[in-house]
């Protein structure tokens, strides 16, 4: 197939609807049934698409598990820049408990980490899970790192992992609730060590 009929594929209604049939059902399969199976051979029974279709758009199963979790983790709303590095954070952060909340993926995240541990191929489909979560808090410091508010060395994506890190761990890993009083001092700390004025 030519790069010219891939475009007008992706281009054609139907295929986009298509798609969107397969993906809806490969994240109830994951959320309910877990990464194992979001298979071809799954959907196209659930669904009804002949496999053949599914495999034009996505070779293996780890193609479409990658493309599944996109789908719950993004797209998100980007947090309008305030001018204040506080106020930024506060505001990703809280974004970022709405979205482990709302999404709902904590059955997401066990199944990834069990997948993961009995099989490698499913260790970048937990990498991308996460990194979806954390990219919003990335935007904001570098943001703020282009107005001056944080230093130039600072590793951005590192800085995120370590903001977003404590709230991850205490939603999907300890199953508690995300409190204000958490938000709050993840942001204050980060700010005190960090910041530049």
């Amino acid at each position: 197939m030519t790069d010219q009929s891939q475009e007008e594929e992706k281009e054609n209604p139907r295929t986009t609807r298509v798609r969107q049939i397969i993906l809806d059902c490969a994240c109830d399969l994951l959320l309910n049934s877990g990464a194992g199976e979001v298979t071809a051979t799954r959907v196209a029974q659930e669904t009804g698409v002949a496999r053949t279709t599914i495999y034009r758009h996505w070779p293996d199963q780890a193609s479409l598990v990658m493309e599944t979790i996109d789908c719950l983790v993004a797209p998100h709303v980007p947090t309008p820049s305030s001018g204040s590095l506080e106020t930024d954070l506060q505001n990703t952060l809280t974004g970022l408990r709405g979205r482990l909340v709302t999404r709902n993926v904590r059955p997401v995240f066990a199944a990834l980490v069990d997948y993961s541990s009995r099989d490698k191929s499913f260790v970048p489909s937990q990498q991308r899970f996460v990194e979806g979560l954390i990219q919003p808090t990335t935007t904001v410091l570098e943001a703020a790192q282009e107005r001056g508010e944080l230093p130039a060395r600072l590793d951005c994506a590192v800085a995120a992992t370590l903001l977003a890190g404590p709230l991850i761990h205490q939603y999907l890993v300890m199953h508690e609730d995300i409190e204000d009083e958490l938000i709050n001092q993840v942001t204050t700390q980060f700010i005190r060590l960090h910041g530049t004025r």
